[in-house]
């Protein structure tokens, strides 16, 4: 597939670099971009979103496949889960309490949280969450 087919799916596509974009994830309600997009010299496309968001649920949400993202066609793929790891777990738990945080300042202030701010608050408990069941807490 040519990258031309992904971005054309996406919203809000920016180049970054050189075969390098940022765009919308299209699996959650993403206002400002958080999925990057990257084409590597032998035309494979790499794809990654910040806010935690799998490829395979980022590839269905547009109605791609895994094998859209290589220029010849894959064998058989059996999807693998892995954990993370100590130092990436403890960087979203870091960020996601920063989110917390400022939800609570709003919280203290004696104002209400927003619909948005209070979906982004579930959202951040939620990683939270999941981090914890990964690492069997």
């Amino acid at each position: 597939m040519n990258i031309d087919n992904l971005l054309s799916r996406l919203e809000k596509v920016k180049p970054t670099g050189k075969d390098e974009y940022k765009a919308c994830c299209p699996h959650h309600a993403d206002k400002s971009p958080s999925l990057s997009i990257k084409e590597l010299p032998d035309g494979r496309i790499l794809i990654n979103c910040f806010a935690g968001c799998t490829p395979l649920e980022i590839l269905n949400s547009v109605g791609l496949s895994f094998s859209d993202l290589f220029p010849e066609p894959l064998g058989e793929f059996k999807s693998e889960k892995r954990t993370f790891s100590t130092t990436h777990s403890l960087k979203i738990i870091g960020f996601e309490t920063t989110v917390i945080l400022a939800c609570a300042s709003i919280l203290r202030e004696g104002k209400e949280l927003t619909e948005a701010n209070y979906l982004r608050l579930v959202d951040s408990i939620s990683r939270i969450q999941s981090i914890l069941r990964i690492c069997g807490l």
